[in-house]
Formats: structure tokens, sequence, C-alpha cells
């Protein structure tokens, strides 16, 4: 478009030239009144030019913006008040039970495959939507697999927020990161005593600084460990709140910017038929509630926490507490309902071999990504844990199912290697001793659980 129009202001000079030498050669009237008649035309024509330059200017000035990268693809519009991002990531898992006696199988599996599409309409309306295609998700009544998460975030203010749909409820530190962002292949004890994800509504918000996180919100309610669509059980609802307080956040003590503790709590009145279930890190389960056990009253959970990182190390502590009424149908029963507190906890620690920040529940930004020609090998993690999950004793022989075992201490070691942003590998051992559980052989109490666990992961 500049070039047409310098084109015309080039012809405009000569224009100007040829009336000149003309006027000179010839002083008639008419020769001059046409080369006037001629200049006024493509006048006219840089002028055309000229607005048709401005009206291209102006569309590419409102486009929207269109990028792609490793953090997905992005759809925004030239204001900003509209983003649409599509992003996901797939989990490839093995699993090798080098236990003498087990009950699983040595298997490869999808453990994941996610399709995430975020983004917010007029600025402040966040939105934010997962589903889940991995092997092993089935359709039920409550679309409790598919559809992980679906809500709206009202996000004017850091400090108060509005949030509703189905999201992870806020009591357990280590539920809330994103899945991918593990640093091993799953989570610890103290998550399957918290609740996951259900529907609900909550405030939440960011004061000063960050020194301040704080959530609270109302829920459908659901048994530890699981999650849900649609409340079937009863028409009471659980109460949830989480603070989290970082002390010396806004000081200039480096060493003690990062750290932070808090407690997550839910309370709520229980019924139905469900109940859970909990299984090791190798995915095994080992203890359920018998047929005939269901919830029936009140529930409530109490979980302390803290966390700490500064430069390359983090690490955190998490004690879960799960205290609630059950009720048994077995006839006869001397005590038919009855209140079990189950606990669990784990202290768990990681540092960046290569240097990178540790953050818990972010990726890493790794300085150097692998490339085949060995000038450079990514980013080296190595994290270890260690935890334990105890069941009431009260809950045998009448309440827990047969083979079950009253508790499970775990020790873990992982390294995660991340190639890039988009892809990370983990190679993992576990090692979970059981007390209380049946010695029958083949059965997964009989001995000590011994895996060994990898998992190729990609993401954008």
């Amino acid at each position: 478009m500049k070039n047409l129009k310098n084109s015309g202001l080039v012809l405009v000079l000569s224009a100007s030239q040829i009336l000149a030498i003309n006027v000179k050669a010839d002083q008639t009237s008419d020769a001059i009144e046409a080369l006037k008649n001629q200049i006024q035309a493509l006048s006219q024509k840089v002028e055309q030019l000229q607005q048709q330059e401005n009206v291209q200017t102006a569309k590419q000035t409102n486009a929207p913006f269109i990028t792609a990268g490793a953090e997905g693809f992005s759809l925004q519009s030239a204001d900003k008040n509209f983003v649409l991002k599509l992003s996901g990531f797939a989990q490839v898992d093995a699993r090798d039970y080098v236990s003498t006696a087990r009950g699983g199988r040595d298997t490869f599996t999808i453990r994941r495959m996610r399709a995430i599409a975020s983004g917010s309409v007029y600025h402040d309306f966040e939105y934010y939507l997962q589903t889940d295609f991995a092997s092993g998700v089935t359709s039920t009544t409550t679309n409790n697999s598919f559809m992980q998460d679906a809500y709206v975030n009202i996000h004017h203010w850091d400090g108060l927020q509005f949030k509703a749909g189905k999201f992870k409820e806020p009591v357990s530190m280590e539920v809330l990161p994103l899945d991918q962002y593990l640093w091993f292949l799953e989570r610890g004890f103290p998550t399957e005593l918290a609740p996951n994800r259900d529907v609900g509504a909550e405030i939440q918000g960011t004061l000063w600084n960050g020194a301040l996180v704080y959530q609270a919100g109302a829920f459908n309610g659901v048994p530890d460990g699981g999650s849900g669509d649609v409340e079937v059980a009863d028409n009471d609802k659980d109460a949830v709140v989480r603070v989290i307080g970082a002390p010396f956040k806004n000081t200039q003590i480096d060493a003690l910017q990062n750290f932070a503790f808090g407690l997550g709590s839910s309370y709520g009145l229980q019924g139905g038929s469900a109940t859970p279930t909990f299984a090791t890190m190798g995915r095994q389960s080992f203890f359920k509630y018998n047929s005939t056990v269901s919830e029936t009253g009140q529930h409530l959970r109490l979980d302390p926490q803290l966390s700490y990182y500064w430069g390359p190390f983090c690490g955190y502590w998490e004690y879960a507490i799960s205290d609630e009424k059950f009720h048994s149908s077995v006839k006869n029963t001397p005590h038919p309902y009855e209140y079990f507190e189950n606990t669990g906890w784990d202290v768990v620690g990681s540092w960046y071999l290569t240097g990178e920040k540790n953050v818990f529940g972010v990726l890493p930004a790794v300085e150097h990504p692998f490339r085949f020609d060995g000038s450079s090998w990514g980013a080296l993690q190595l994290a270890a844990r260690f935890g334990q999950l105890s069941l009431d004793p009260n809950s045998f022989p009448v309440y827990a199912a047969s083979g079950s075992a009253q508790g499970a201490t775990s020790w873990s070691v992982a390294l995660n290697w991340y190639l890039n942003h988009n892809v990370k590998c983990i190679f993992e051992y576990t090692q979970t001793a059981f007390s209380g559980g049946s010695q029958t052989a083949g059965a997964v109490t009989a001995n000590d659980e011994r895996v060994i666990q990898g998992r190729l992961q990609f993401g954008f």
C-alpha cells in the first residue's frame, strides 16, 4: 500500500513538471486546463490510496492475536477482553511389581489423557474446562470421570474472587496442583483422606502480595478421595475452608520468603452407600469397607500443612485427619453406628540437580532443553517421599472388608527428567509395608509391595 502511495506521489510530481514544461512551450489555456484535470485526477487517486491504507491499518490494529508455543495454542482479541487457550497432556505409565506375592498385574496404561480449554470473556470472567479420555474411564450416572473440571471464576480483584462449578475442593495441599506437575506417579496418602473434585461455589483471594491465601465454599460432598458431579445421597452440603499464610513473604529475608503454613478443613453430614477405598502408590487396593457399611452422619476433615522452597530445593509436609460416622446394617451388631478416625501423613522433598528454581506445583523453567547432539540434557530432579496411612482399629472386623490392612507405610524415590517444557519422564521405585492385613498367599498385604514405575508425559 505504501508503494502505491509513493507511486502516486511520483505521478503527481511528474505531472507538475510536465505542466511547467508545457506552459513554457504552449501557453494555450486548453492545454493548461487539461493538465490541471490530470493533476486533480491523480490527487484523488492518491487520496483514495491513503484512505485504503488507513482502513487496512485499522483492521490490523483490531485483529485478534493467535499464538502457538510451549504453553499451547491461544486466540486473543485485540483488546484482550476475550481469550481462548487450548492445551492438554497425556501420561503413559508402566508398572512392574517385583514383590513375591502381588495382587496387581505388570502393565502399560494410559493414566491420563486430558484436553483443556481455558481463557476469559470480558477480561474478568475466567473459565476452565478439562475432560479425560484415558483408558479405564467409563461413563457413569454422575459423569465424574469424563468431565474433570468445569468452572467459572470472577476475577476482578486478586483479593476477592468468586468461583463456581466443578473443581478441586480446597482441603489437601497435594490435591490442588495440576496432575502434570506431580513429582511422583501418584499423590501421597493424605490425599486419600481428602475430597478431590466436587461441584460447588467458593470465594477465594490472595492478600498482601501473597502473604495470605484463603478459600471458603460449599460443595455437594464426596467420600474421602472421591469426586462427583451431582448429589445422589442426601440434601446436605459440605462447608470447606483453607487458609495459608506466608509470614516472611514481604520481608528482606530471602531464605524465608517462601515458607508457608496453614490448614484445610471440611465439615458436613454424609449419607448414602458410597464409602472410600484406600490404595498403595502402586494403585493396589489394601483397605475397603464391606458392603453392609454406609456413611451416615457427621464428617470432619482437618489437614494442617506446610511448605518451603528456596533455590533448587522444595519440600512439604501434610497431615490429614478424617473423622466420620458410619453405619453397619448387619443384624445384632453391638455397635451399629461408629465414628472412625483415619489419619495419613507424608514428608516430601525434591532437589533440581541441574540448578533450576524449585517451586511446588509448577513446571521448571528448563535452562538447557535436551538436544540429540549431546550439547544439553534438560533438567533433572531427584525426589523422595515417606508417608503412612492408618485406619481406625475399631473398624475391624465388623466394618472392614475381609483381607483389609489396618495401615500402610511407604517410601518412594523418583528421578524426574524434564527434556523440555513439554516432555517429561519419571522413574520411580516405591516400597510399602502393611500392618494387620491378610497373610494369605497372593493377597496384596501378604508381602511388602515393591513396584518399579515409569511415566512418559507429553503436554502443551
